[in-house]
C-alpha cells in the first residue's frame, strides 16, 4: 500500500494527503457548528478546501486495458491514501445529508469538482471500503455523542 522503496510515488501520495487533511478539517468545522451562520461559514471552507484538492488531485490516466472505472489518485492503483481517505468519504455521505440536510455530490461538492466526484465514487464503492463501513447508525451515534451539537434546519437529524 505505501511504496517504502518509490520515492516518486511515495511524495505523490504525502502531496495528496497534505491536500486531503484540510478538507477533514473543513469537514468537521461542517459538522460541529453550532448555528446556521457558522455553519454556513463552515461550508464555505469545506467546499474552498475540496476545490483545492480538485487542483491537486493528479491528472492520471486510468488504464484503458482494465475492466473497472477506478480512479485513485494513483490511477487504477488503490493506494495508503484511499485508506485513510475511505472512512471520512464513507462519513460525508451519512452524516452530512442528516444533520445539515446536505447531499455530499448535489449540494456541497462545488460542481467544477469532478475528480474530485469521481475518486470519492471510486472509493466509497470500493469491495474492501465497503465490507470495513462503519454501520450508518453507530457513525450517527458517535457524531450526535462527541461532534454534533446544531442540527440544521429541514435535515431530519435528531440529537
Amino acid at each position: 500500500m505505501y511504496p517504502v522503496a518509490d520515492a516518486e510515488i511515495r511524495g505523490r501520495i504525502d502531496h495528496f494527503l497534505a491536500t486531503w487533511y484540510p478538507v477533514v478539517d473543513s469537514y468537521y468545522s461542517y459538522l460541529c457548528a453550532s448555528s446556521e451562520l457558522s455553519a454556513n461559514s463552515a461550508l464555505l471552507e469545506l467546499r474552498a478546501s475540496l476545490q483545492l484538492l480538485e487542483r491537486k488531485l493528479p491528472e492520471v490516466k486510468v488504464d484503458s486495458s482494465s475492466t473497472n472505472d477506478n480512479y485513485f489518485c494513483l490511477g487504477n492503483a488503490f493506494s495508503v491514501a484511499e485508506c485513510i481517505a475511505g472512512p471520512w468519504i464513507q462519513r460525508f455521505y451519512v452524516t452530512l445529508p442528516y444533520f445539515r440536510g446536505m447531499d455530499f455530490e448535489k449540494d456541497v461538492l462545488p460542481p467544477e469538482c469532478t475528480k474530485v466526484c469521481r475518486w470519492a465514487n471510486s472509493v466509497r464503492v470500493r469491495s474492501s471500503v465497503v465490507k470495513s463501513a462503519c454501520p450508518e447508525d453507530e457513525m450517527l451515534a458517535a457524531a450526535r455523542r462527541y461532534y454534533v451539537s446544531y442540527v440544521s434546519p429541514g435535515a431530519p437529524g435528531k440529537l
